[in-house]
């Protein structure tokens, strides 16, 4: 029963991938676990781990063929998530995550709900160095989001003066 889950429905799956515990990841999909299930706020393991930069935790989760490109909750994808990161990620670990979920086919232009990009977040949380990246592989950072705000106006508006001199 590897696919258990609790009331919560957090499953053994994605509280291992929450908590940063690759080996316990690989043994749970090596028996059969689905990286599917979501809990009950909708997120998988791989949208956790995509949150809090665990890298080695999205590839193997990502080797088991789940599309970059689907959303979960707001239609936000992982790259989103991971483009979003809290700000106890350390960068290296969040920009890591970022450059293995675009290898794998991620399209960074994709919109969610309220319009915004991935470079859009990463703009608006600060996330200079993944700004630099989405911006280098061709990220388009004139889209607008549904209040006609650029990646450059969410940096602003947040006080982020390094993002937004480098969107400017």
């Amino acid at each position: 029963k590897v696919n258990v889950v609790n009331r919560q429905k957090l499953t053994p799956l994605i509280a291992a991938a929450y908590n940063g515990d690759p080996k316990t990841v690989q043994l749970l999909l090596s028996h059969g676990a689905d990286p599917t299930m979501a809990d009950q706020t909708g997120k998988t393991a791989l949208v956790y781990a995509s949150g809090k930069g665990f890298s080695k935790i999205v590839g193997l989760l990502l080797d088991t063929g789940i599309d970059t490109n689907i959303r979960y909750g707001n239609e936000l994808t992982i790259l989103m998530w991971a483009s979003g990161h809290s700000d106890d990620v350390p960068s290296q670990a969040a920009l890591n995550t970022v450059k293995l979920i675009l290898s794998k086919g991620a399209i960074p232009d994709l919109a969610d709900k309220r319009g915004q990009t991935a470079l859009m977040i990463a703009a608006e949380m600060g996330h200079l160095r993944i700004v630099e990246h989405l911006l280098a592989i061709g990220a388009k950072a004139d889209l607008q989001d549904d209040e006609g705000r650029t990646a450059f106006d969410l940096a602003e508006s947040a006080d982020h003066s390094e993002v937004s001199e480098l969107l400017r």
